[in-house]
């Protein structure tokens, strides 16, 4: 079962008009699959919404609370709710389009990898709109510091919001995470990265869409704040067994009786 995750902050337009076509998409391409949208703490009416959209979709569920605490919390608590094998965590806003969806999870399938995360930073990669300069510039900066304070130079692009990973390595990362905001996807690849795990990027197609919500210089400090922390809250080993490494050590362990 594919397990789909969608954090959502205020997003009652966007969800209101794309969940039908979500719906659709995912019963056309894998009908087995669960949805799980999670209302981090919405003030604009998006649970009603969501809740009507889904009436009739057993395979769909809402997971939603009063305060919000960020995009990270939000993946975190969807992700920790699933059943599926693979699960994969996408955009309210559709940036990177529907049909990356079935791309993707051949692509994880395929490599072996544990995680495979869709990256605008790859010559394949289709950029469809541009962000403002501005934020490019940012994002340059931004890169800069994260390879000072956590590393992760080998990935072109850790932020956008599409990855797909293999079930048991998802839950066992985020149960691991620490971060609610906009830096868990620093966070998530740094753990997996010390723990061994393969990560595998993925050109995808993407646009930038209006309407964001990030301040931008809440966005900066937090950013400072998470980056310094991500080290410091993560000193010692990380351990995450996934199913290629299971199967490894199973493979050496029947070895060593053999003989």
């Amino acid at each position: 079962m594919l397990s789909v995750v969608i954090p959502a902050y205020n997003e009652r337009e966007r969800l209101g008009q794309g969940l039908a076509e979500v719906l659709a998409f995912l019963n056309r391409h894998t009908p087995d699959f669960e949805l799980i949208i999670v209302d981090d703490g919405s003030q604009d009416g998006m649970a009603d919404v969501v809740r009507a959209a889904i009436a009739h979709e057993p395979r769909a569920r809402l997971i939603t609370y009063k305060t919000n605490r960020g995009k990270g919390y939000a993946v975190r608590t969807g992700v920790l709710d699933s059943h599926g094998d693979p699960v994969i965590f996408m955009d309210a806003d559709l940036s990177t389009p529907l049909s990356e969806i079935p791309r993707i999870l051949e692509r994880l399938a395929v490599s072996g990898a544990d995680i495979v995360i869709g990256s605008r930073g790859l010559p394949e990669a289709d950029i469809r709109q541009r962000p403002p300069l501005g934020r490019r510039i940012a994002s340059r900066i931004f890169d800069e510091i994260k390879h000072a304070l956590v590393g992760l130079r080998g990935l072109h692009d850790t932020q956008c919001g599409f990855k797909a990973f293999r079930g048991g390595v998802a839950r066992q990362l985020f149960d691991l995470s620490r971060v609610d905001r906009f830096m868990f996807d620093v966070e998530i690849l740094y753990l997996a990265e010390r723990a061994g795990l393969s990560i595998v990027e993925f050109p995808v197609a993407w646009a930038d869409m209006p309407g964001s919500k990030v301040r931008f210089l809440e966005g900066v400090i937090n950013m400072f704040r998470d980056l310094w922390r991500i080290r410091r809250m993560h000193p010692g080993e990380i351990v995450v067994e996934s199913r290629r490494q299971a199967s490894d050590d199973r493979r050496q362990a029947s070895g060593v009786r053999r003989q």
